[in-house]
């Protein structure tokens, strides 16, 4: 199997195994290549606050015993002699026992101590043993030359690094100034180095194939997350809309799977749309185009010269084109609001003053149909809303009333109720039937289930609903048979904006 490189799961077990290959290359580095230079560098310091430590604590009882500390501790090699080269003290990893004695007259030195300014007994232990190193004498002269009193140079092979200092003024020396000589061998690390280098090769192997075995768990881990996402993804392409991705691995997956499911309702929104609009259109438009195009070949073959019945025909093709604009407008409206590509902006509105517009437009048709419109309205109730949406509400609650009062009375009211203002449309119709009401909201309810007027599109209710739900408005139907149905909606009052209360007032 052919490994994709531009996959996530690759391409983070790559990094993985370069990391670690980074980091062990670093190791490596460190622990060989920079080794002896980080100890030479180390053990120049520690040889430098040994020497102050001396330094300080040159008039301690105790200072034999801090010197062989020092150098057991830190692996030196440690004189301490007068200008002539007298070894007063010394000390190295290897000190065990030495020979105690109980004062500074010695046999070795028949002219006394001359660091002593009393004949009381000291437990200083003589490193008459140990022979000074070479050239000692050269370096009491650079020592005496140095202008701070100390000098430190590695040795020519660059195998040891020797240190020097001038101890300062102390009651157990004397007036004479004692020197501090401390050196350590630096090729030791080398036997170490090559030490490393051997524990180094396995551990990096050993550490190598478990570095290989997590970043490739590692990288399945992270990608399989990612490609269930892309699998669930890629099955909107075939129109299958499955919005449960999956979630809980990460924070930044978990929004990636919010974000899809987002995406998805959307595109099932705009898919359930598009098939709407295709039924509408198969629906709506069959029956008028149909007649018009059934009218249009009479004209041609049969009433051509008959101008009576060519006027006749022709006034019915107007009729449908019209009927067909109506049916056009309303699917392209109704469309609109479920996939809700339209735009709301609120307003303080008089509602008052709507439903007074609305309802005194239709008192003209309710005269030509000997029905009578009745407008009952408390005065100044303001609401916030859409003033076109609202307009469109009414008119289509108005309507629907006329089409199904027959000759009787039709009531429009307004008042406030509570914390809102409730309009009514009430008619005198026959009714809905109690199993009708739940799908009175429907689209295409009214046309195929209460025969109402051919002309009518049965979006009109459909649309309302889908605008009183945009403007957050409460609504309902109640109605009985043989005794009309009232339709209703609620919208939250409130306090008129001045600009808005100006304005009204100019009007």
């Amino acid at each position: 199997m052919k490994l994709n490189r531009k996959s996530f799961g690759v391409k983070l077990w790559l990094y993985f195994v370069g990391f670690a290959a980074i980091i062990f290359a670093a190791l490596w580095l460190l622990q060989t290549v920079f080794l002896q230079s980080f100890y030479n560098s180390m053990a120049i310091h520690n040889i430098k606050q040994v020497a102050l430590q001396i330094a300080e604590q040159q008039d301690s009882d105790v200072l034999d015993s801090l010197i062989e500390d020092y150098a057991l501790e830190y692996s030196l090699l440690i004189f301490l002699t007068d200008w002539n080269g007298n070894v007063i003290y010394s000390a190295d990893e290897h000190s065990s026992v030495y020979e105690k004695h109980q004062n500074w007259n010695i046999e070795n030195n028949s002219e006394g101590n001359p660091y002593r300014n009393s004949d009381e007994p000291m437990n200083w232990q003589i490193g008459a043993y140990r022979n000074l190193p070479q050239n000692y004498s050269d370096f009491l002269e650079q020592l005496s030359s140095s202008q701070d009193g100390t000098i430190g140079f590695p040795t020519e092979n660059n195998t040891a690094y020797v240190y020097g200092m001038v101890l300062p003024d102390s009651v157990q020396f004397g007036s004479e100034k004692a020197v501090l000589y401390i050196s350590m061998q630096l090729g030791a690390v080398g036997a170490t180095t090559s030490i490393l280098r051997i524990q180094l090769i396995w551990v990096t192997f050993v550490s190598f194939v478990i570095a290989f075995i997590i970043a490739y768990f590692l990288s399945r881990q992270f990608s399989r997350p990612i490609f269930a996402i892309s699998t669930q993804a890629k099955r909107m392409v075939t129109g299958e809309f499955v919005g449960d991705y999956e979630r809980g691995f990460c924070q930044e997956l978990d929004n990636l799977s919010a974000t899809l499911e987002e995406t998805t309702a959307a595109l099932q929104q705009l898919e359930n749309a598009r098939r709407e609009l295709l039924a509408n259109v198969s629906h709506d438009l069959r029956t008028p185009l149909t007649m018009i195009k059934g009218y249009a070949e009479m004209i041609r073959d049969i009433s051509w010269n008959d101008e009576s019945r060519r006027d006749d025909d022709l006034a019915i093709i107007i009729r449908e084109a019209d009927r067909l604009t109506g049916l056009v407008n309303d699917i392209l409206e109704y469309s609109a609001m479920q996939s809700r590509n339209l735009s709301v902006e609120f307003e303080s509105l008089d509602l008052s003053s709507i439903v007074q517009c609305v309802a005194e437009q239709f008192i003209p048709l309710c005269e030509q149909s000997d029905c009578e419109i009745k407008i009952s309205l408390e005065p100044r109730q303001w609401v916030n809303g859409n003033e076109k949406l609202l307009k469109r509400v009414l008119y289509n609650l108005i309507d629907n009333a006329v089409s199904h009062s027959g000759n009787n009375k039709i009531y429009v009211s307004l008042r406030e109720a509570g914390l809102g203002v409730r309009v009514e449309i009430r008619d005198y119709g026959p009714g809905i039937p109690d199993e009708e009401l739940p799908y009175i909201w429907d689209r295409y309810f009214t046309s195929k289930n209460r025969r109402s007027d051919i002309n009518k599109s049965g979006l009109g209710l459909a649309i309302t609903k889908s605008i009183l739900l945009m403007l957050e408005a409460d609504f309902g139907v109640d109605s009985k048979l043989g005794q009309g149905s009232i339709f209703w909606f609620e919208l939250k009052k409130v306090t008129p904006e001045p600009k808005a209360e100006e304005g009204r007032m100019k009007k």
